[in-house]
């Protein structure tokens, strides 16, 4: 019995595997690989154009590789491409590794001289302000993931990806439990993330869009209509000069939580960092950032009495059961992307 047992396991395994293809090819995400063979290319191009050769052992790279880098830092180049360039380089040949001593030091002179370009860190506040604009226009669902963002600490990719189903509550004033699957952090360990959100005034908001909707609908619209109109709220609001980004939810979550309750582990669980030192450059850089938003308060206020009206209301009823998918005839989940559902009714 263990012997079929085993082979049927097996079969799965080779199955599984098939599909998944080639471990080799499975060492970097796809997108990461795109920007690794898009270095290449223009080393490659470098290569032609000066008209010279690699050479035939790897000893010798690491001239080459310098003065590509030389030249990458005086045609204005960003530092992203050259980091790019670099790793998708030794991913090409990992016997690179050790044979580029000149050209990471160049790579760590070009960071001490050049920091990288981080998002600013949203303030209270200018969430309160944005979340206020969203209901007087009454886009709820982007509220919503305004607020799920920024006191879950999310990344922009796991809040565009994120759907009903993985968010479990057993009520409105009950903490809820956001299962991340395996985000960017988790395929390095091998394990699935999740979040536990315990911020009384997002809850009961998240329990009954999640009531309202079915099982697979994401929390926020398109990826492309989101960001759109993240942008477009700053414009309204005359916020673009702090060039604040979808990132800035994430940033602005940690360094609040920080000052909040003091504790870099708190942070450093919330977030989700394995690394002390990078939490700590993290936080530090984003506290560094708050004495340069300096937000007049005429322009934030007016929003913050719609959010306060929003957030102070009674206690909202719940859903049918049978939009929440309960016990009522199991229905076809749409196959089209659906942007949080129309809530307008439910919340203004």
């Amino acid at each position: 019995m263990s012997s079929q047992k085993h082979s049927r396991d097996k079969e799965r395994r080779k199955q599984e595997r098939k599909q998944l293809g080639k471990l080799r090819d499975l060492t970097v995400q796809p997108k990461t690989k795109e920007r690794y063979n898009e270095g290449m290319k223009k080393f490659f191009a470098f290569l032609r154009d000066e008209g010279l050769q690699l050479p035939t052992k790897r000893d010798a790279m690491d001239s080459l590789v310098s003065d590509y880098l030389e030249y990458l830092w005086g045609q204005g180049e960003g530092r992203a491409m050259a980091s790019s360039f670099m790793a998708g380089l030794q991913d090409s040949d990992p016997k690179l590794k050790h044979c580029l001593p000149a050209s990471w030091r160049l790579m760590k002179t070009w960071s001490t001289h050049e920091l990288p370009s981080r998002a600013p860190p949203l303030t209270e506040p200018i969430l309160k302000a944005m979340v206020g604009w969203a209901f007087l226009h009454q886009h709820v669902s982007f509220a919503l993931s305004l607020l799920v963002a920024f006191f879950g600490l999310l990344r922009t990719g796991e809040l565009l990806s994120l759907q009903a189903w993985q968010i479990h509550m057993l009520g409105p004033d009950q903490p809820a439990v956001i299962n991340l699957g395996l985000t960017k952090a988790g395929k390095r360990q091998g394990a699935a993330e999740s979040i536990t959100l315990n911020e009384v005034r997002v809850l009961q908001f998240l329990w009954q869009w999640k009531q309202s909707v079915s099982p697979h609908t994401f929390l926020t619209a398109k990826p492309h209509a989101w960001r759109s109109m993240f942008s477009d709220c700053l414009t309204k609001l005359k916020l673009t000069q702090w060039d604040f980004r979808p990132y800035s939810l994430r940033r602005g979550g940690a360094t609040h939580l920080f000052v909040k309750c003091g504790s870099l582990d708190r942070v450093l669980l919330t977030g989700r960092w394995t690394a002390v030192k990078t939490a700590k450059i993290y936080l530090n850089s984003g506290l560094a950032m708050l004495a340069d938003i300096q937000v007049p308060k005429s322009l934030l206020s007016p929003f913050h009495r719609i959010f306060d009206n929003h957030i102070s209301q009674p206690p909202l009823e719940q859903a049918p059961k049978s939009r929440a998918g309960g016990r009522g005839k199991k229905r076809k989940l749409p196959k089209r992307r659906k942007g949080g559902g129309n809530l307008n009714s439910i919340f203004v």
